[in-house]
């Protein structure tokens, strides 16, 4: 375990230690996450209390400030203990860990038939010879914050076949320009892939650092992203439309990119009229644009998603500066044309 993460586990257990512990999970690096979360016995209240911490942002003399917590009834844990109490099945089990990122670590002072606590490790998925312990799981996240209970959701992915769904997101080695791409994708997927290339529905495709936005059109406009490290040939992507594979609009932004069939987005910035010039310099940022659609700008947003913002503001005032255009400024053209009728 990183010895960073280590100090301050110890001292969320010193800070414990007058409790008694119910069960612990480590989730290290998981997602690029690193939480710590226990189930004690806390003795001053008589009462179970389930609390985590992420260990990013926990400064070690600081416990009080970073903890969260949720009570958990007593005739839960009683339940999970009479429970586990008839299980047969080893609860000792250890991955050899191969991987650094993705590890999730359970200990719990729970009896089993066979064992008198239950320890396990693994990489990201639940391995289906421990499906007993998804109760376990289960009763830690959803007595969480709901934005977490994705993590519950990829621990359990193997139980119900749906790997997929999280691996392909994840970052793999593959040469982007030279590697055989049809050993990714699906016969079908390929074959609809290339249709949408053929038939110009990557509309924009612009390289910007290490990252590749794209959009293409489908049933609706789709924003793909594929980070590529030239470097060390490691790639990542990411598709906005529903399907949880490697889908057809991935496809032909690849073939897209092979073929360097590139096309700029617009660029155009908001002009904060509250802030000061120097303010605004500091602050500099931009959006990726793709035009006017009636009274708004369509946007690539923070978040995975294309946007429609509206051009004027409350006082019908446009806020927006034209960063970067087309040789015959057809943004600026249009946006003024806009104005002028507004």
């Amino acid at each position: 375990m990183n010895d960073k993460y280590g100090k301050k586990i110890k001292a969320i257990k010193r800070y414990f230690k007058r409790d008694k512990m119910f069960l612990e999970l480590y989730l290290l690096d998981y997602e690029g996450y690193n939480f710590y979360i226990v189930i004690n016995y806390i003795k001053k209240i008589k009462s179970y209390k389930l609390s985590w911490f992420d260990l990013d942002i926990l400064e070690e003399k600081k416990i009080d400030k970073y903890i969260n917590y949720e009570y958990i009834d007593d005739q839960l844990i009683s339940n999970i203990n009479e429970c586990f109490s008839k299980y047969i099945v080893s609860s000792n089990y250890q991955d050899d860990l191969k991987k650094e990122n993705n590890i999730v670590m359970l200990n719990a002072n729970i009896k089993t038939k066979v064992d008198e606590k239950i320890s396990v490790s693994f990489n990201q998925f639940l391995p289906k010879s421990l499906a007993h312990l998804s109760d376990l799981f289960i009763v830690i996240f959803k007595n969480m914050p709901k934005k977490l209970e994705n993590f519950l959701f990829e621990i359990l992915a193997r139980l119900t076949n749906s790997t997929t769904k999280y691996e392909y997101k994840k970052e793999f080695s593959f040469d982007l320009f030279n590697d055989d791409i049809d050993k990714i994708f699906a016969y079908q997927i390929r074959e609809r892939g290339k249709k949408y290339y053929e038939e110009q529905k990557v509309t924009y495709l612009e390289k910007i650092d290490d990252r590749y936005f794209a959009v293409v059109e489908g049933n609706e406009k789709y924003l793909v992203i594929i980070q590529y490290n030239e470097d060390a040939k490691i790639m990542q992507v990411y598709c906005s439309c529903p399907c949880e594979f490697y889908c057809k609009h991935i496809y032909a932004v690849i073939l897209a990119i092979r073929n360097n069939d590139f096309n700029r987005f617009f660029k155009i910035s908001y002009k904060n009229p509250n802030e000061s010039l120097m303010e605004r310099i500091m602050s500099f940022n931009y959006f990726l644009c793709l035009g006017i659609v009636e009274q708004n700008f369509e946007i690539l947003n923070n978040y995975g998603e294309i946007e429609l913002v509206p051009i004027l503001d409350i006082n019908d005032k446009c806020n927006w500066e034209v960063l970067e255009d087309t040789e015959d400024e057809q943004l600026m053209k249009q946006l003024q044309n806009f104005i002028r009728n507004n």
